[in-house]
């Protein structure tokens, strides 16, 4: 199957999910003990990074490395095999200080921009279901305690037997546009100057479409009459799909609610060029590193 190309980051994983492996057992044993296994350390969900000569990289480590870093039952998520057939997992550690002398654990937002693609997509599956496993240990079923099975991809409740998944939340985060002409809002707790594409949570019971057009509508007071999907983003903070689009708006002016912004403004085209170049003088938008940005160069280009 031919997928379509997608820019965003976080997206066009290199590995081979392998999910019928995430049940064999005696393959997982196997795998965790082969010489040609990679395992990326987490602790308090930061992944572990090595700085060299001013380049951060990913701290991949040996298989054998795994008995020295935690207890035999730390939470380890199989994350699939590469090219070459090399099984990748990540291991959620309590105790970093036997990693401290060869480098750090570091917030992924703080660094992700300066990693190869190829490694994004990989951070974000381990910390967004990381993150999953910290909100899940009790089942919300009955309220006893679940345990972990299937590589990491699953709970279980031992009392009503009740299996958990992991879930994301489906945000959609949409450019409006009209003409020759865009808007772009910002929050108060953003950097000064700092204007993004709108955005908000999938209500239940809504498709995305009617999300674009409800959250334009309240953030902005803008009317959409069409929507133009875009692209989509797995974005793992914590653990979030952003859906990205183009919403076409109808005549009329913005009318901001101060509970979801604190301004919004039109850009021409001309000056969403300069925003992208980082150019416009007392305003810039969001890097490549985000959907928004994405959107920003597509409506433009």
């Amino acid at each position: 199957m031919l997928l379509p190309h997608n820019p965003n980051a976080f997206t066009r994983s290199p590995l081979d999910r392998a999910g019928h492996r995430r049940v064999d057992s005696d393959w997982l044993t196997r795998a965790l003990a082969a010489p040609e296994t990679k395992l990326i350390p987490f602790h308090k969900h930061r992944p572990f990074v090595i700085e060299e000569y001013g380049t951060v990289a990913l701290g991949w480590l040996t298989s054998h490395a795994r008995a020295s870093l935690a207890p035999g039952d730390a939470l380890t998520l199989f994350l699939g095999v590469d090219s070459h057939g090399a099984p990748h997992f990540a291991i959620d550690i309590a105790d970093a200080t036997a990693l401290e002398s060869m480098g750090r654990f570091d917030d992924l937002r703080s660094f992700g921009a300066i990693l190869p693609r190829d490694d994004l997509p990989i951070l974000g599956t381990a910390k967004s279901i990381f993150e999953w496993h910290g909100r899940h240990k009790f089942c919300a079923n009955c309220g006893a305690p679940t345990h972990v099975i299937e590589a990491g991809w699953k709970r279980e409740c031992a009392a009503c037997k009740a299996e958990h998944f992991p879930r994301f939340d489906p945000v959609v985060i949409m450019l409006p546009v009209r003409g020759d002409d865009c808007v772009l809002g910002r929050q108060p707790n953003w950097p000064r100057g700092m204007h993004s594409a709108l955005a908000g949570f999938v209500e239940p019971g809504e498709a995305v479409e009617e999300a674009v057009a409800r959250e334009t509508l309240e953030e902005a007071g803008l009317r959409v009459r069409e929507v133009a999907l875009h692209s989509t983003q797995p974005w793992p903070f914590p653990h979030s799909l952003m859906i990205g689009a183009i919403a076409h708006v109808e005549e009329g002016e913005i009318v901001v609610d101060p509970k979801e912004l604190e301004s919004a403004r039109w850009f021409t085209r001309d000056e969403a060029r300069l925003l992208l170049a980082g150019k416009l003088p007392g305003a810039f938008c969001p890097p490549p590193f985000a959907i928004a940005h994405q959107l920003l160069k597509s409506w433009v280009g």
